[in-house]
Parts: structure tokens; C-alpha cells; sequence
């Protein structure tokens, strides 16, 4: 995908009215102030960078905590479910399935194995081509930028300090989702909306995960636009709820799409 294009189903839902209070018209692209960023695989490539070394991470520990197989053993599988489906509840089940482990023993090994894959240790991170041109030309325009982690706090703050993000003055904030508290995109998202001030409808929310930061969005009246790269890639919105605005194939896309990125 080397263009910008509108959702597949955008034609079929029913036009959203011009708010006038959001600074639309009709003759006017929508008025953007402010932009909500997702980290993983929408910032950098964390399938590429990450993924496989927390899978392998998450392989080890679930053969400590009972799993009868190696560590390398356990991974192969974890790696043939992941080209399946991405969603981790799903690989730890074909996992457990597969070694034949009993039902009274799962909940120990799911849990071992998501602390581990969660809390992967943070090597060299690298930005994808282009997020920085994009962060700093929204911020040049006037453009309130956030930032949205999800996973464990401490380890998602690890990988925003190794892409150097936790020192750009582009960003006015950073907010960690955390897994473990069952801290929603949603929730991240309100927060967001209450510290910028913002219009919802003056919002733009970029993410690569249909059911998380797109359906988050969509729910708020934010604008969505989904990258479509990285771990979920494949993944299909579920309806029109997942649906993104438009999709893109690399974030520097963003600035080129029919929106009016500035001040109010």
C-alpha cells in the first residue's frame, strides 16, 4: 500500500455531520489540533525490533513455570500461532493445547507468560523513517501531540526513552496504558481529551490496532487513521466501529491526508 486511501467501508456508514464548533466547513478539510500517537509498530517497528525476542522471552518462562518442552520447542509454536493470529490470549491457548496441559494448571503458565512477553527486556529501538519529520512539522503548525503506551508501564517507559521520545519537545505528554490494572485505550484516550481541552472532533487518533486505539477513537468522535504495517497488520476490522477514517502504509502519509492540521 503506497497511498493514503479512504476505509473500504466509509462509503456504507452514514456521513458524520459538520460541527461548525470543530471548525468544519464545507468547503474546508476538517480541523485537526490536536493528535493522539500510538507507540508500538505505529512510531517504530516493534514487530520487527521486539516481537520475536518477547516471544522467545514469554517461551522460557512458561517452560519454568511448568510447561513440559524447551524453551526453543515452545517458541516454534508460539511463532507458527502468532502468523495465525497476532492476539496473545490466543497464542498462550494453542500453546497450552498443543503441550496438552490440563485446565487447573493454565492460569499460572497464561500469567507467566505475559509478564514475560510484557516485560521483555529493551534493547536499541529505532523510529520509523519519517516519525520525527511528522511530530515536528504537527508541532510547527500549532498541533497538541500525545503519545499512548500499552503494556507494562515500566517497560513501555523504557522503550520510550530508548526511541528518545520521552526528550522530544514536540510531545506534550506521554500516557501509559497498563495492562495489569486493565487501564484502557479508552480511559487513556478521555484523559487526553480533559488535559488538551480538546474538541473530539478536532482530534485525530493514529494507530495500527483495529479493536484498541481506532475503536477507542471512533467511540470518542475522534477522527482515526490506522497504519497498516507490524504485528496487526492482517487483522480485519470487526465493523464499522474498528473501521479507521483511512489507512496508511508509513506515518509520514499522516500530513499529506485531507485534514487541516493547526490552531483553533
Amino acid at each position: 500500500m503506497t497511498k493514503a486511501k479512504r476505509s473500504s467501508r466509509s462509503s456504507n456508514r452514514p456521513k458524520r455531520k459538520l460541527d461548525p464548533s470543530a471548525g468544519e466547513s464545507r468547503d474546508s478539510h476538517p480541523l485537526i489540533t490536536t493528535v493522539i500517537f500510538d507507540l508500538d509498530d505505529t512510531l517504530y517497528d516493534c514487530v520487527g525490533q521486539r516481537v520475536r525476542a518477547a516471544h522467545f522471552h514469554a517461551a522460557a518462562a512458561m517452560a519454568v513455570a511448568g510447561v513440559s518442552a524447551s524453551p526453543d520447542a515452545i517458541f516454534q509454536i508460539r511463532m507458527r500461532a502468532f502468523e495465525d493470529d497476532p492476539q496473545l490470549s490466543k497464542i498462550d491457548e494453542i500453546v497450552l493445547d498443543h503441550f496438552g496441559v490440563p485446565a487447573g494448571e493454565r492460569e499460572k503458565l497464561v500469567r507467566a507468560s505475559r509478564h514475560a512477553f510484557f516485560t521483555s527486556p529493551v534493547g536499541n529501538l529505532t523510529l520509523f523513517p519519517g516519525t520525527l519529520t511528522v511530530l515536528r512539522g504537527l508541532k510547527q503548525r500549532g498541533v497538541k501531540i500525545f503519545v499512548v503506551s500499552f503494556g507494562d508501564p515500566d517497560t513501555q517507559r523504557a522503550k520510550v526513552a530508548a526511541l528518545g521520545l520521552d526528550r522530544e519537545p514536540a510531545i506534550e505528554k506521554v500516557f501509559y496504558a497498563d495492562t495489569a490494572h486493565l487501564v484502557t485505550k479508552e480511559a487513556i484516550f478521555r484523559s487526553i481529551l480533559r488535559n488538551a481541552k480538546s474538541n473530539p472532533g478536532q482530534v485525530l487518533a493514529v494507530g495500527d490496532r483495529p479493536s484498541s486505539e481506532i475503536k477507542a477513537g471512533k467511540s470518542l468522535g475522534m477522527h482515526t487513521v490506522r497504519i497498516r504495517g507490524g504485528e496487526f497488520a492482517r487483522l480485519k476490522a470487526k465493523g464499522p466501529e474498528e473501521q479507521a477514517d483511512f489507512e496508511v502504509s508509513k506515518i509520514d502519509a499522516v500530513l499529506k491526508l485531507p485534514f487541516n492540521f493547526g490552531k483553533s
